[in-house]
């Protein structure tokens, strides 16, 4: 998946190297070893894979600003096939979370704006165009997580 790809790749953390690695020897744990207990085989194997679903987590979480490193890195497509794919898979799921959630708290970039009502009348009496109002009003504008992530990510 070219999202996780592009998180890994332009990573300078040494860990990020992992992440091939931890996928060789998830689908082939004996790879450059001998294996003396069968448990062993197990161990390694669960161990491989639980890492490289997890090391685009940790290596997310090491990016100082993420939005400006990966700015312009993703194509629609790409943030498409990750929210996605998602929306199927535990693992990936909470890495969307994680990155929605730093894009909310981060004040480099753009939030969902709030779009404030439109007052019809100056009367004094703040109800009495109530029942005339046949127009609703939004009060803000919801994003769905692949405008967010396009935003954030500058595509």
């Amino acid at each position: 998946m070219n999202f996780i790809n592009q998180i890994i790749q332009n990573s300078q953390v040494k860990e990020a190297k992992l992440y091939g690695p931890s996928k060789k020897a998830a689908e082939r744990p004996e790879t450059g070893i001998t294996i003396q207990t069968p448990a062993a085989f197990h161990v390694i194997k669960d161990c491989a894979t639980l890492a490289n679903k997890y090391l685009p987590h940790y290596v997310f979480g090491t990016y100082a600003n993420p939005f400006e490193v990966l700015k312009g890195k993703f194509k629609q497509e790409d943030i498409q096939e990750f929210v996605t794919a998602a929306m199927a898979d535990i693992v990936l799921n909470q890495l969307m979370t994680l990155i929605l959630e730093k894009i909310r708290k981060s004040p480099y970039t753009p939030a969902a704006t709030p779009i404030t009502p439109v007052e019809s009348s100056n009367s004094a009496d703040p109800y009495g165009d109530y029942e005339a109002s046949n127009t609703p009003v939004q009060v803000s504008k919801q994003l769905d997580p692949v405008s967010i992530l396009c935003t954030a990510f500058g595509v």
